[in-house]
Order: structure tokens, then C-alpha cells, then sequence
């Protein structure tokens, strides 16, 4: 099979390799699509925090957005056939993390992404059983590839103990975009902070309304979202939560803050709360996505056959395109 490695930052290769052989407690997928986002593009830049800590390494094959078609399976629960995604996380299955949660072990997987786990950027993918999940009718594969960011919006808003009031979702990016779906569809007034007209013009044209930088300063939200991982969004989530308020963390920094007020947050006595991934979560988002909660058509941008990879990758990394999501169709 054909499978896409990065080999060094900025480079890769598309190889034949072997297809993956299935033990009981696998399937293998065929793969229909697979969503690219801010992870893929610190993994092929080699800037990724797991690069720091040795639980990323070249060369490395990634993708851990994907739908697909079963090719090999011996659960009966899961024939030939059928249409599934998958969640990338796979702990060790022995430690007491794992009791609670896999993306608390230590030593966990994440295909992908982590520990060497094989990326869905190839023809086919080997998957265990347990965490994959059939795509319900009504849902196209190409659709389904948004499950997987949305768990990690959906869990974080879970962790919510407000119920309703005004939310400011701090990033524009594919998880900023479904937070701020499933909070308006809840009841929330939901903002969105930007940093350019370009971006706010895109956020109207969601649905939503924008904030921009010189708007800040006058913001006070009940509930900040933080979907971009960057320096400057962390620090604008804190300044805009008001007092008594909740701040949700999804994004990743790719370094630690060298300054964070923690007086701040205490004296106004702020709940704060980091969220990894959405472990049981994926049922809830495959239905939102059914039920047009979570919609493709304000997310999904554009989609590449595999050869085009570079065309892919190039478009993910233009700040200037319509919309956050680029798909590569591996059946082009």
C-alpha cells in the first residue's frame, strides 16, 4: 500500500509499504478521508511539544482525522463494509490512567500523532476494535472526518458548570468553529475573537459575531473557549473571562507561557480547565453532525487527492482561506 511519511521537517515521501496485518482486536480500515489541522502542520514543521519530549520522531506517518470503509474484520459487530471513524487514542490498557481515561497514560498512543502510531495518511489503517465507531446513516465519510475535533470541543464544553450567558470562543480555527455550534445551539450568545476584518468577515458569514483585538478591552464572558493554542489567545481568554467565571483550554501551545497572571485568575476567583481529546464523546458528535448542529458546509474548505498533499498541507497553512478545514480524499 501507499503510505505518506514525513521524514524531516518540511519533508516527506509517499512509500510502498507492506498493508498492516490484523490481529483479533483489530480491524483495518480502508481509508476514505482524512482531515488535516494545526497537529499535522507542527508535526511536518518538527514543532510539536511531543518532539520536546521524545514522544515524536522522524521519520513519522501521520493522520488522525479519518473516516473509512472496513476491509478486515473478524467482529461481527463490525462486518466488511462497514462505515466508521476512529478515535487515535490507545492507552496501554494496564495502568490506573487507563481505568479513568487513555489520554491520561502516560505511555498511550495517539496514531497518528504519538509514540509512533501509524498515521491514516495511507491507503489502509489498522485500528482496534474498541475504538472504532460506525458512521450512522445520514453522515457521509466526508462529513464524519469532523468527529474527531469535535469530541475535544464537545468535552470541553461538558466541563461547563454555567448553563447559559454570553461565551467568547478565542480562535476561528475548525474547533473554534464547532465550540461555537454546539454553544449556540445550547442556548449561549456565543463571540468570536479575531485578529483581522478578513477573519471577521468569515465569522459573519457563519453566523457568528466577531470581536476583534481593539474590541477586547470591553469583553467580559461568563465562559471563554480558548481554540488556538497561541500565546496571545491564551492571554486574551483570561483577560475576557469575568469574574466567577470559566476558562476551557483546547489548544495546544507549542512552548510553556513565560508569564500567566495566576493572581488574576484568583483574585477573580476563575475556574480553569484543560481539555485532551473526547474519549466517549464520539457518539454525541456523530449525531450533532447528523442532526446539522455541527455543519460541514461552514467548516470544510476544500479536499485533495493524496498526490496532492503539498497542494493540501500548502492550503492549510494560508491563513487567508475561506474556511479552517482541508481534506485529503485517499480515493481520488
Amino acid at each position: 500500500m501507499k503510505a505518506l511519511f514525513i521524514t524531516a521537517p518540511q519533508k516527506w515521501e509517499i512509500l510502498d509499504i507492506p498493508t498492516p496485518e490484523i490481529t483479533h482486536d483489530e480491524v483495518l480500515i480502508r481509508v476514505d478521508y482524512v482531515g488535516l489541522c494545526g497537529t499535522d502542520l507542527e508535526l511536518l514543521n518538527g514543532k510539536h511539544p511531543y518532539f520536546s519530549t521524545h514522544d515524536a520522531k522522524f521519520p513519522m506517518q501521520i493522520g488522525h482525522e479519518t473516516s473509512g470503509t472496513i476491509a478486515q474484520s473478524t467482529n461481527p459487530a463490525l462486518p466488511v463494509g462497514t462505515e466508521v471513524i476512529m478515535d487515535p487514542i490507545v492507552g496501554c490498557g494496564n495502568c490506573e490512567a487507563c481505568k479513568n481515561r487513555a489520554t491520561w497514560c502516560k505511555e498511550r498512543i495517539e496514531i497518528g500523532v504519538r509514540r509512533g502510531g501509524p498515521g491514516a495518511l495511507a491507503e489502509y489503517l489498522k485500528v482496534p476494535v474498541t475504538n472504532v465507531y460506525p458512521i450512522p446513516q445520514g453522515v457521509s465519510l466526508r462529513d464524519a472526518t469532523l468527529a474527531e475535533p469535535a469530541v475535544t470541543a464537545i468535552a470541553g464544553i461538558s466541563r461547563i458548570k454555567a448553563t447559559s450567558g454570553r461565551a467568547l470562543v478565542v480562535g476561528d480555527g475548525t474547533i473554534g468553529i464547532i465550540a461555537a455550534q454546539v454553544l449556540a445551539h445550547r442556548g449561549w450568545q456565543v463571540l468570536i475573537a479575531v485578529l483581522s476584518e478578513a477573519s471577521a468577515e468569515r465569522v459573519r458569514s457563519l453566523g457568528f459575531e466577531p470581536v476583534l483585538p481593539q474590541q477586547m478591552e470591553t469583553i467580559s464572558a461568563e465562559v471563554v473557549v480558548e481554540a488556538a493554542g497561541t500565546h496571545r489567545s491564551i492571554q486574551t481568554a483570561f483577560r475576557a473571562v469575568s469574574a466567577g467565571g470559566e476558562v476551557v483550554l483546547l489548544g495546544v501551545p507549542d512552548k510553556p507561557l513565560e508569564s500567566f497572571d495566576i493572581a488574576g485568575l484568583v483574585l477573580r476567583d476563575v475556574s480553569m480547565y484543560g481539555v485532551l481529546n473526547g474519549p466517549g464523546k464520539y457518539i454525541e458528535a456523530l449525531n450533532l453532525i447528523a442532526e446539522g448542529v455541527i455543519k460541514s458546509s461552514k467548516i470544510i474548505d476544500q479536499e485533495f487527492a493524496f498526490a496532492q498533499f503539498g497542494d493540501a498541507i500548502g492550503l492549510l497553512a494560508n491563513p487567508e482561506r475561506k474556511l479552517p478545514k482541508v481534506l485529503v480524499s485517499m480515493r481520488s
